[in-house]
């Protein structure tokens, strides 16, 4: 039996540089590595009723190389129509009667924000339509990979799946370069994403910290003059940018608490912005009640806070010797991920368990 896998992939947002492709490309890499063969983006296999649905000759054309029995790894969710994803499901698992496992990026049902454009799955702004139809399709799966603890102990409260949910940590961050800078102390914090979705940025105004903030100019609002911002880089350059300090993982509108959709969303997922600033060997600030906190706690790899202007009062706070002994376990852990070693794990378990 041969191992396939299938994603959607969006290298540019609005023809910028769009850093969440890169944790979808790292999976591509590391399931290559375990002997699964790369079916390539799914995003234009819908082609008929204005791209919503997918014709028989698409499916069987696409799918060509899957024989009866096969397992196929999922990046989930899948950017297409769900009424085109629910094809793909039921064409894999009953046509081709194939092993499904789901690899989770993000449950899109815990992160509906008609401000920043964030809908369910399903095109919807409905949470519990969107629930329903994840749930729906990751039903099928014999096994489902997820970043947090939060995330698998979510979806078994719904009491609607049956497969084996699995823990995986952190996201790997690929990397061959065997060279890490030492950072020395420096009292900063930065910020890398989506700065559409980081309204905090708008609070700090009155601050003395000295912020870094990596992304696109915001189209929402205007960053405050005092902040330091840097541009935008792919995410395969950003980390060369960095020159120490602390990486901030942090989200919603307030500077003094987690608010908004999007910030609690912290609950359940794991940002890959933390595994990059990992594995550039950065320590972290990361929000007390996130659903990486207790893996911060339990690692020393930085500071686990209620609000930003604690973080800036512990930063200062910090000897030199507190700080490079985070930046060591930061080093070490991060080279753990640019080597992919949990993940791969976690990979190899879900392949060969029955």
């Amino acid at each position: 039996m041969n191992c396939f896998n299938i994603q959607s992939i969006n290298n540019t947002a609005n023809g910028q540089a769009f850093a969440a492709s890169k944790p979808i490309a790292d999976t591509i890499k590391t399931l290559k590595k375990i002997g699964c063969q790369n079916l390539g983006e799914i995003d234009s296999l819908p082609n008929i009723f204005g791209n919503r649905i997918v014709s028989r000759h698409a499916l069987n054309a696409y799918f060509e190389r899957v024989k009866s029995g096969d397992t196929i790894f999922i990046q989930y969710p899948l950017y297409i129509s769900y009424p085109a994803f629910w094809q793909v499901i039921r064409y894999l698992k009953h046509a081709k009667k194939c092993k499904l496992i789901f690899i989770v990026h993000d449950i899109n049902s815990l992160r509906i924000d008609p401000k920043v454009g964030m809908k369910g799955m399903g095109h919807t702004n409905n949470e519990k339509v969107s629930l329903s139809n994840e749930l729906r399709i990751l039903r099928t799966g014999s096994e489902i990979l997820v970043p947090t603890m939060a995330m698998r102990d979510f979806i078994r409260s719904t009491n609607k799946i049956s497969g084996r949910i699995t823990v995986f940590g952190l996201y790997e961050h690929l990397s061959s370069s065997q060279t890490m800078p030492v950072f020395q102390k420096k009292q900063t914090m930065v910020f890398a994403g989506n700065l559409n979705k980081a309204d905090f940025l708008t609070e700090l105004t009155k601050s003395t910290f000295h912020y870094e903030v990596y992304g696109n100019r915001p189209s929402t609002f205007s960053l405050p003059p005092n902040l330091d911002y840097r541009g935008s880089y792919p995410s395969e350059e950003l980390s060369d940018q960095f020159t120490g300090g602390f990486g901030l993982v942090w989200d919603g509108s307030s500077i003094d608490k987690i608010s908004g959709v999007i910030g609690n969303y912290l609950r359940y997922n794991s940002p890959f912005k933390a595994s990059m600033f990992l594995a550039s060997g950065m320590p972290l600030v990361v929000w007390k009640q996130s659903a990486i906190a207790d893996l911060v706690k339990q690692n020393n790899l930085g500071l686990t806070v209620d609000s930003l202007a604690e973080a800036e009062n512990e930063i200062q706070l910090l000897t030199d010797e507190e700080y490079n002994i985070l930046v060591n376990n930061a080093r070490s852990f991060g080279f753990q991920l640019r080597q992919g070693v949990q993940f791969t794990k976690a990979l190899k378990h879900a392949l060969t368990s029955e």
